[in-house]
Parts: C-alpha cells; sequence; structure tokens
C-alpha cells in the first residue's frame, strides 16, 4: 500500500451511537414531516448532499422519514425547504443582518473572528489601483453561516455605544466664508 492509500476515505454514514444521537436529537420525529419514528425507520439525510461534497457529521445531517429522504433528493436542505414553501431559520438571520448598519454587521463579525479582506482592483489607465473594502453582502453572507437570531439580539445589546459625531452648525456671518 502506498502512502496515498492509507488515507481514510471520508464515511457517507453515521454509526450505530450517532444515530442513536441523532434520533433523541430529533425527538424520534421526521425533522421535515414531523411523523412519529421507530429508532429502525430513520433515515439519515445530508444537509448537503454526500454525492455534492456534503460531510457526514452530527452538524450535518438530519433525522428523515423514508419519504422525505426520496423527496430530498440531491437538494440542500435549504432548497430542500424552501420547495415545500417553508421559511428556513438562516433566511430570516438573513433579513435580520441585511437590516444593520456596516458598524454592526463589522461589531457582529469582530465577536465571531470573521475577518473579511479587501478586493483587490486594478485601475485602468487615469487610476490606481486600490483595495476596495468588504460590502455588506459579504458581511452578511458570512455572518448568516455563523449566527442566530438570539446571538444577534444578545450581542447587539452587549455593543458599547459610540458617540454621534455633531456636525458644525453653519456660521450665518457672510463675513466668516472669507
Amino acid at each position: 500500500m502506498g502512502f496515498l492509500e492509507e488515507d481514510e476515505t471520508p464515511r457517507r454514514s453515521l454509526g450505530t451511537r450517532d444515530r442513536q444521537i441523532l434520533y433523541e436529537r430529533a425527538h424520534h420525529k421526521c425533522e421535515n414531516c414531523g411523523k412519529d419514528l421507530s429508532f429502525t425507520e430513520i433515515q439519515v439525510g445530508h444537509k448537503t448532499a454526500y454525492s455534492r461534497g456534503g460531510s457526514t457529521t452530527m452538524k450535518s445531517v438530519a433525522c428523515l422519514c423514508y419519504g422525505c429522504n426520496k423527496l430530498q433528493g440531491t437538494d440542500s436542505w435549504e432548497v430542500f425547504q424552501r420547495k415545500q414553501g417553508k421559511t428556513v431559520a438562516i433566511d430570516r438571520v438573513r433579513d435580520i443582518l441585511e437590516g444593520l448598519t456596516m458598524q454592526k454587521l463589522k461589531y457582529l463579525a469582530s465577536k465571531h473572528n470573521i475577518q473579511l479582506k479587501g478586493r483587490f482592483v486594478e485601475g485602468g489607465i487615469f487610476s490606481d489601483d486600490y483595495t476596495q473594502a468588504p460590502s455588506k453582502t459579504r458581511y452578511v453572507k458570512e455572518l448568516a453561516k455563523v449566527v442566530s437570531e438570539e446571538s444577534i439580539k444578545s450581542e447587539l445589546n452587549a455593543m458599547p455605544a459610540t458617540p454621534t459625531k455633531k456636525k458644525p452648525k453653519p456660521s450665518s456671518d457672510a463675513w466668516s466664508l472669507f
């Protein structure tokens, strides 16, 4: 056997102990339709299909009945839920994040150790090269992967208040312009 052949291949299914934990986590029900299941009836559904690069970890699987597992096919969990007209939790999180200011998004990103790099923009004939700051969309996309509605609310409540900058009052004296 060569060096590369000794590497472990990723597992496609959960072991019995992990299946029992998944079954208990799902409260003995299909996580899609809510049907009561016996332990022997459960199907381990991948939130991202194994055939599309999904992993088999407790975080990336769902406890499903046979019908829901077949219905999901190779769709991701989010797509599967949307096709059924269900609102996915991540959609609500994205909506909340999109309503926040850049200052609040940057604060949340720092709390979750998310560091976004700017994008390099090559200048043209009449302009210099520069680095464009990360967009609000990029902050929302990255934060939506790691935060929940509850964590957003609690972390923003703990956010220190920043003093607002006062704009100077315009002078009514015409001579002050010179």
